[in-house]
């Protein structure tokens, strides 16, 4: 199936016209954005062509993760180039209304774990964040896609990086086109990433597995097809897709940055813009929080975190799709899956769940009180900010800050 980046081409260019960029490549809202430069998008709604290809068509508005950035507007709110020598007379402008507040500001912790959501944090009443971990998968995250689909509900999908490749690639472009938010599960889902050393070396190998698992997904969108894909990996990574990028490789994520970088800028992309600026990130398998583990491994990944200006999302609720005795069965899944709707909150799920435990689960979910809902929501119930200015507050610092980052975890 090839890549439906050709359709999506010739809607960039119109959109995105007027920001005078290059209709090759559209624009998309980066971390160092401010709010004010975030507009809403219509999402797209892939359809199938004679060939396979998904083209887009227009769908319900994404959550705000996805969202692409319109033209941008000055501190007045006029869009930049716009001739304002003829303005408004002195007597106007005094009958002119203040401008609005901004937006409030997001009450952080200034210590103890990174920001995120953790099993402790109350539960939102009636409300549930639906999480998918550990694709993307050919035969097993289409399902879940059509399942979402089907029933009208979006998701967050946190996607093992090594997983991103040529064959893969076009379920991220799904993802995004469907109005889903897309996290980082880490490069290759090592559970104990956070437990070899304290040190720098540590704190830049977690960090490189989420940094890296940034550039694919990055990857995965610019791609329009299977040996594009394979193209842009190997001007990045300087190695064959198929090669596995080992620890060693991952500390080095600030060359492959560069690299990326460049390749942006080169596509039409400006300063810090990307194609899709990643702020959630989960753990695998919990990571230093829920496995027996010691202070300075969770300071090691709060760092990382922190350092990558992440959101770690760990979770109220699980389907138990994991557990090896049970994973078959039907009655003990979807047991856990409506208790976990009941409670609300954040819902850890895999893409290779049992399809049919899922078909039950979504059905009577939709058919409840209990709304499903974007980590966007969840962010606002517990820090009081939108999305927008949280990922602004929780800028990533570049690579040359961070050796100073370690002194607390030494």
């Amino acid at each position: 199936m090839k890549s439906f980046a050709a359709a999506a081409l010739v809607l960039s260019s119109l959109a995105l016209a007027a920001c005078g960029r290059p209709a090759s490549s559209p624009r998309v809202a980066s971390a160092g954005d401010p709010p004010s430069l975030w507009t809403k998008t219509p999402a797209a709604n892939p359809t199938q062509s004679q060939d396979g290809n998904f083209l887009a068509a227009p769908q319900a508005a994404a959550p705000q993760s996805a969202k692409l950035v319109g033209k941008p507007l000055n501190h007045d709110g006029a869009s930049k180039g716009q001739d304002l020598g003829a303005g408004p007379s002195s007597k106007s402008l005094s009958a002119t209304p203040p401008p609005s507040a901004p937006p409030p500001r997001c009450t952080l912790p200034e210590t103890g774990p990174a920001v995120g959501f953790y099993a402790r944090d109350p539960r939102p009443a009636q409300q549930v964040a639906l999480t998918f971990d550990d694709g993307p998968h050919p035969g097993k995250t289409p399902k879940v896609l059509n399942l979402l689909q089907k029933h009208k509900l979006h998701a967050t999908f946190f996607v093992v990086g090594a997983a991103i490749r040529s064959g893969t690639y076009q379920l991220i472009q799904r993802m995004v086109a469907e109005g889903h938010v897309i996290g980082s599960h880490s490069y290759n889902h090592d559970v104990k990433m956070a437990a070899r050393r304290p040190g720098r070396g540590s704190i830049d190998y977690v960090r490189g597995q989420h940094e890296v698992t940034r550039i694919l997904i990055d990857l995965a969108l610019l791609a329009q097809s299977e040996s594009d894909f394979t193209r842009l990996y190997t001007r990045v990574f300087e190695q064959k897709s198929v090669v596995y990028l080992p620890a060693k490789r991952l500390r080095a994520w600030p060359e492959f940055l560069a690299r990326h970088r460049l390749l942006l800028t080169e596509a039409g992309y400006e300063k810090s813009a990307r194609p899709y600026a990643v702020l959630y990130s989960r753990p695998p398998g919990g990571g230093p929080y829920l496995e027996p583990s010691q202070k300075w491994q969770r300071e090691v990944y709060d760092t990382a975190l922190r350092e990558a200006g992440l959101v770690n999302v760990m979770w109220h609720d699980e389907s138990g799709d994991t557990n090896m005795e049970k994973k078959h069965d039907f009655a003990f899944l979807t047991g856990n899956l409506a208790r976990g709707f009941r409670r609300g909150g954040v819902v850890l799920i895999h893409d290779y769940i049992r399809t049919d435990a899922l078909t039950t689960a979504l059905s009577a979910l939709r058919k409840s009180d209990v709304k499903a809902v974007p980590l966007a929501e969840v962010t606002k119930h517990k820090y009081g900010c939108e999305e927008p200015v949280l990922r602004a507050e929780l800028r990533p610092a570049p690579a040359s800050e961070g050796s100073g980052a370690i002194a607390a975890v030494r």
